[in-house]
């Protein structure tokens, strides 16, 4: 007789951590499921491809122009793309949500706002797509590192104008132009990033 009642109520407890455990979970999906990833986010990806891809190759070039072994060019570039995904997501929530304050603040109606959690998550993942790209040839153990340069290369630019192409799709703006523009902008950073590889390798004579 008093296991009975001892039973229900803890019945009834699991039935409402359960309940609770659900709302918890749905309100912190609600914002990705409200909004939809589409043009609205389009500068997210631009930006975090965009950053993630020409960060990282021009880390990966610098490396490559002092001659360090593959095996460091693999943990530094993992590195930072590990690092660069927390950054920019972080930063992108915290941008997103003070724009977002600053306009309810002035009067905006706050359910027709871009979500900051959403605008985080598209930033991470676009910068971890990006950065994965340069770094992704040197990683394969069947690929060697003359023939990882060149697909690194291959893919970054493949990448870049593929970006720039999607940017034009959304924009409405002449497609192949836009390619090659963010292609050619994109580029001298690994240029740039190969030659202060080449001459830290000559100052500081590094042999890895």
């Amino acid at each position: 007789m008093v296991e009975r009642p001892l039973m229900r109520g803890r019945s009834a407890l699991f039935a409402a951590t359960d309940r609770a455990h659900a709302v918890a979970v749905h309100a912190l999906l609600r914002p990705l499921r409200r909004d939809r990833i589409g043009p609205e986010s389009i500068r997210e990806v631009v930006f975090g491809v965009e950053d993630g891809v020409v960060q990282n190759m021009a880390l990966i070039a610098g490396m490559v122009g002092a001659a360090l072994a593959t095996s460091v060019i693999v943990l530094a570039g993992s590195i930072n793309a590990i690092a660069g995904v927390l950054s920019m997501s972080m930063g992108t929530y915290l941008s997103s949500q003070a724009e977002r304050d600053a306009l309810i603040a002035s009067g905006a109606d706050g359910n027709g706002l871009r979500s900051p959690v959403r605008d985080a998550a598209v930033m991470a993942v676009a910068y971890a797509v990006g950065a994965t790209v340069p770094v992704l040839p040197f990683a394969l153990p069947f690929v060697d590192r003359s023939a990882a340069i060149v697909a690194a290369m291959g893919l970054t630019a493949f990448t870049l104008f593929g970006l720039g192409v999607l940017k034009a799709i959304v924009s409405r703006r002449p497609r192949v132009r836009s390619g090659v523009q963010l292609l050619l902008l994109a580029s001298a950073a690994g240029v740039a990033g190969y030659l202060l590889g080449v001459a830290a390798r000559t100052v500081f004579s590094i042999e890895v």
